[in-house]
């Protein structure tokens, strides 16, 4: 099974929300660019530090909210700088303790007081220090000639990332659609299930990692978690479903699921939706307003 389908066996259980294969995917297109960059350019010091600061960063700005590709760029050049002059600070202080005491608390000031505001960036500040740190150990640049070819070299090596941001294909999609399979899952497994609540962790998970990626995907999404969040708050309510209603409900379940994971729209070719309707399933109306607005997002 292609490991770009949005549902694989054998990857579900370690990564159900498409998040790990995204960026390992991500990661290793950057890895083969990097390293074919690497053979045409000789660097002063070791490639290593400027091939982990462009994944680092090509990671990083996949895991930040971003409403375009433009700001995804803009993500990725700024965790490229911060990284890279966090870095060639601490190599030029590296020989004044305390004046390298001192940049590190005005630094950590400084990057803390600009991502207060945003939770998903504010762990960047320590990763910009740990950073700096390492590079002391592996030989930072310690006057303003290296720190100029340090410099070229950041550039060259993350216009690699800027190329796999351009070049790799979208796969938000593949998230959404992966935590919406186990949302259906969960409930063709619950079906009948009185004690099931919205509460469990699976669904909890599953659409909070669908809220956090609407930003990055077409309004017909927002429409789709408004419907899927509706239709939750229908399920969960007790309904006293007879053995043939709760049969109709799980294969109309079944027949979305592989819908979602074959990246379809919903066909029914054996007429569960209809014949749900005619038994006058409840919930019936929340089902068949989930599947309208997950066929206008494949459309």
């Amino acid at each position: 099974m292609s490991v770009f389908s949005i549902k694989n066996r054998f990857l579900d259980g370690l990564d159900p929300f498409w998040l790990c294969r995204t960026l390992a995917l991500k990661a290793g297109v950057t890895a083969i660019l990097l390293f074919l960059c690497n053979a045409f350019l000789s660097s002063s010091a070791s490639p290593v530090v400027f091939m982990l600061t462009t994944t680092v960063a090509v990671v990083i700005s996949e895991v930040l909210p971003s409403k375009s590709r433009w700001q995804k760029f803009g993500n990725f050049f700024a965790v490229v700088i911060l990284l890279s002059f966090g870095g060639i600070f601490f190599g030029l202080l590296s020989y004044l303790k305390i004046t390298l005491f001192l940049f590190v608390m005005c630094f950590t000031y400084v990057v803390l007081r600009f991502m207060v505001k945003n939770a998903a960036s504010a762990a960047l500040s320590v990763l910009v220090l740990c950073w700096g740190y390492m590079q002391l150990e592996g030989g930072a640049a310690t006057n303003f000639t290296t720190v100029g070819d340090n410099l070229l070299y950041y550039f060259e090596f993350s216009l690699m990332g800027a190329i796999t941001i351009a070049l790799f294909p979208d796969l938000t999609p593949n998230i959404f659609k992966s935590a919406f399979i186990r949302i259906l899952e969960s409930d063709h497994r619950n079906i009948g299930n009185h004690s099931y609540r919205n509460s469990q962790p699976a669904v909890l998970t599953a659409l909070g990692v669908i809220r956090s990626k609407l930003p990055m995907l077409p309004e017909s999404y927002a429409a789709l978690y408004e419907s899927i969040v509706v239709f939750q708050a229908d399920f969960m309510r007790s309904h006293h479903l007879t053995e043939q209603q709760a049969e109709q409900a799980k294969a109309v379940l079944s027949e979305l699921a592989q819908a979602v994971s074959n990246k379809t729209r919903f066909a029914d070719p054996q007429n569960y939706l209809q014949q749900a309707s005619e038994q006058q399933l409840p919930g019936c109306d929340k089902l068949r307003h989930l599947i309208d607005t997950y066929d206008q997002c494949v459309a």
